[in-house]
């Protein structure tokens, strides 16, 4: 069965989408992994980048490979039907994961119920004070959920994801703020780079060619195939050799 995962926070900006989006396509492209993102976001942005974004990309490689297909499967979604999607066997065979993306709020119970659906919520961290304060309230929801959890043995994890970092003050103090509520997170990060601001649901930033074009650098590359691997490892994924894949995607 596969994972369930969400890039979840209740404050909108906080650049979950974006997560969703760019870690979506590594994982598929990159790591042949199955993978598929549930919108359920009311702004649509996922489904939006595809239809506005992709397609017209698709289409020109369908000239020279007419086998050319997205990588991942996206699928808009009211978060009514979630565990409808989940909970049919169909899909939880076929996908090695399923990303929810959430609205940025977490003041409803259908996206209460929603994060319950997940065995890891990946909360992203901007340095932002008004961020800060934020993401101490939902560290509060979460620890409840995993409070229920641990005691029905269900698996049930959450991580914090730093975001948008800059190398400045706040950072630090973002750093020194995580430590205090005892928050969990990846050491993977990714910074606030251009790049990140066009991602595709088509190719990924791994890939050298789209990543000159998203203005991107090394440093882009090595930030998301980090993030990536930790995410595998963390989740256990099906992944049986990081090593071979390092070396077939730096070629």
């Amino acid at each position: 069965m596969g994972k369930i995962v969400s890039f979840a926070t209740q404050k909108g900006g906080s650049g979950k989408s974006t997560l969703t989006l760019v870690l979506a396509t590594s994982l598929a492209v990159d790591y042949n992994l199955k993978i598929a993102v549930l919108d359920c976001d009311y702004q649509q942005s996922i489904v939006k980048t595809r239809l506005h974004m992709d397609a017209e990309n698709l289409e020109q490689l369908k000239e020279s490979d007419p086998d050319a297909s997205y990588p991942y499967d996206i699928f808009p979604m009211a978060m009514t039907k979630i565990f409808d999607f989940i909970d049919d066997p169909e899909n939880s065979n076929k996908y090695d994961l399923i990303i929810l993306d959430l609205p940025g709020r977490a003041d409803a119970n259908e996206i209460f119920d929603a994060l319950t659906a997940c065995d890891v919520v990946f909360v992203p961290l901007v340095s932002d004070y008004l961020d800060r304060a934020s993401t101490a309230d939902f560290m509060g929801i979460l620890h409840s959920i995993k409070a229920v959890a641990d005691k029905e043995g269900i698996d049930f994890s959450y991580y914090g994801l730093s975001t948008k970092r800059t190398n400045r003050r706040e950072d630090k103090e973002m750093d020194e703020y995580i430590e205090q509520i005892g928050l969990s997170r990846l050491n993977s990060s990714l910074g606030l780079r251009a790049a990140y601001s066009r991602p595709s649901t088509l190719f990924s930033l791994q890939n050298p060619a789209f990543l000159r074009y998203a203005g991107g650098d090394k440093a882009v590359s090595d930030e998301i195939k980090s993030l990536c691997e930790e995410i595998i490892q963390k989740l256990d994924l099906p992944v049986t050799d990081l090593t071979t894949i390092k070396d077939a995607t730096a070629e």
